[in-house]
């Protein structure tokens, strides 16, 4: 794509590529899956060991981000970037106030699945057997 160029056009070129590599999802299978965390992208539900958790949007889009990238180390920038969007202005204490908020949620009761990377960021991951 060459610049300048919209964002639409970026996306309808990416869902082509994905779709002649055989890697989209048929309607009704946007479920993400981490252990026995699960969200449904499309009806905005998300479920852990079969219990249903109640998000905010931007909860939902900050775990949906978390999700996209099990296992992999995410900075409070790139969190920053891709929930709040480059021009929010915020701090980084956002995110850890709403990486707080999921905890509450998603890790109450349970063992933990959002674990802190001190001095880097954040990573989702499921316990290992």
């Amino acid at each position: 794509v060459t610049k300048p160029y919209s964002l639409e056009e970026v996306l309808a070129r990416l869902r082509g590529l994905l779709r002649r590599a055989g890697m989209t999802a048929e309607p009704g299978t946007n479920w993400l899956t981490v252990g026995d965390l699960a969200m449904d992208e499309e009806a905005r539900e998300v479920r852990r060991g079969g219990v249903t958790i109640e998000l905010s949007r931007t909860e939902f889009e900050l775990l949906r981000f978390l999700m996209r990238n099990p296992r992999r180390v995410l900075s409070k920038e790139q969190i920053l970037d891709r929930v709040w969007a480059y021009d929010f202005g915020g701090r980084s204490h956002v995110v850890e106030l709403y990486i707080s908020y999921l905890r509450k949620k998603i890790d109450a009761g349970r063992s933990p699945m959002i674990h802190t990377v001190r001095g880097i960021g954040y990573v989702l991951k499921a316990d290992s057997p």
